[in-house]
């Protein structure tokens, strides 16, 4: 593939960075990282004992609702991170705002430990589960900041802000937001998804995780196509709401998947890096807009017959148009003058100076092609999982031509 077709020739490149880079600084801002892997581990351990053990049996039956319940035991492990947070920005020179940037991080891994602690059967699968949160959002917080001298890029992770407190630099309000949203509400959302499952049926049987996180999708959605369900035109469009609204809800875990891929490919050869972030997008979104539809029909909250199909695929695909526009946050820190930016969020960028009509056709073209490719994996969905997995492969792959279009227009 020629470099010119993807922009080869850009700045923003890696080439382009000059060193040093803050590698002490990038070094106590890890720092902070460390306590989370403790704290998980208790906070996860405790939440397992209490499905194993039943011990959590008798809460169940209490006036106290699930949230309730989850916050009275999640909310010491927060304020244990928020005072080991503190003392060690004190230790290392930090200040408010490294604190600010560090607990949406500690919460984020709580979160993702309660889910997985909800899902797990023993604590092996929990060890793994805990191993696997880690990982992943070590590696979130911490590489994108290793490029802190492209501040585009490094403000993907909310220890970008650690280093330029350390630093001494002033930092916007925008940049914090921008920082630290998409991980705030990922936890709150993580957390709704642990609670879809908090409840006797699910929380002191072995299921396979698999089946619970099914069960945690399916939970949220009410009946479509079933007799009776939905007679009325108003009752019809009262029982995709959920579809829309749970689609939505995906929207920060897309947004933070594809930062990670931004943040991952930036230091590969343009000609490398946007073939690979093409797909690696679009198959990104297809999940995102259609896991749920098939958790629905698994769980049979769905009838299995392409009308039904059609307009559960359709209803998620206006909830990820609409709410898919807050993504205009990256020109605010300037995301989209970076070309991978401009592959990954090019639907908000380069819009300036065009008439309206064209403005218009670019603004409603996602929405076709979302409408269009998640109608394919509903489809597929609605018949068996199989046939979900491959039009599935479909629908990324017609999502992926169309993202080749729009860099071809950028480029």
């Amino acid at each position: 593939v020629g470099g010119g077709a993807f922009g080869a020739d850009t700045v923003g490149s890696p080439g382009s960075i000059s060193p040093p880079f803050p590698f002490v600084s990038l070094l106590l801002a890890f720092v902070f990282l460390v306590p989370m892997n403790f704290l998980i581990q208790a906070y996860g351990s405790s939440v397992l004992d209490e499905r194993t053990n039943r011990r959590g049996e008798p809460l169940l039956v209490t006036p106290l609702s699930p949230v309730d319940i989850v916050a009275g035991k999640t909310l010491p492990y927060v304020a244990v991170a928020a005072l080991v947070t503190t003392a060690i920005a004190v230790a290392v020179g930090g200040g408010a705002l490294s604190v600010i940037a560090v607990l949406p991080v500690a919460v984020t891994f709580l979160a993702a430990t309660f889910v997985g602690a909800m899902f797990a059967r023993s604590f092996k699968e929990l060890t793994f589960v805990t191993v696997g949160v880690s990982v992943l959002l070590t590696t979130y917080a911490f590489v994108p900041a290793i490029f802190t001298n492209v501040t585009p890029v490094a403000l993907v992770s909310p220890l970008t802000l650690v280093v330029f407190d350390l630093q001494g630099e002033a930092v916007g309000t925008g940049e914090v937001l921008f920082s630290i949203g998409p991980m705030t509400v990922g936890a709150a959302l993580l957390f709704g998804l642990g609670l879809g499952v908090y409840r006797e049926e699910d929380m002191f049987t072995q299921k396979p995780v698999g089946r619970k996180f099914l069960d945690a999708l399916a939970v949220r959605l009410a009946a479509v196509g079933q007799a009776g369900s939905d007679r009325a035109p108003r009752d019809r469009l009262r029982a995709l709401a959920p579809v829309a609204l749970l689609t939505a809800c995906t929207i920060p875990f897309v947004f933070v998947a594809e930062l990670l891929a931004v943040a991952l490919l930036f230091a590969l050869p343009v000609t490398v890096s946007i073939p690979v972030l093409l797909v690696t997008i679009a198959f990104i979104e297809e999940v995102a807009k259609s896991v749920h539809l098939y958790a629905g029909f698994e769980r049979e909250a769905f009838a299995r017959t392409d009308r039904v199909a059609v307009a559960v695929g359709a209803a998620s695909a206006v909830g990820f148009f609409l709410a898919e526009k807050a993504t205009a946050v990256v020109q605010a820190v300037g995301l989209t003058e970076l070309y991978v930016g401009r592959a990954a969020f090019g639907s908000v960028a380069g819009m300036e100076g065009l008439p309206p009509i064209a403005l218009a056709g670019l603004f409603f073209a996602p929405l076709l092609l979302h409408g269009f490719a998640t109608t394919v994996a509903a489809v597929g969905a609605s018949r068996s999982r199989a046939y979900y997995a491959l039009t599935l492969a479909l629908a990324t792959l017609i999502h992926a031509a169309y993202n080749f279009g729009v860099v071809r227009v950028y480029a």
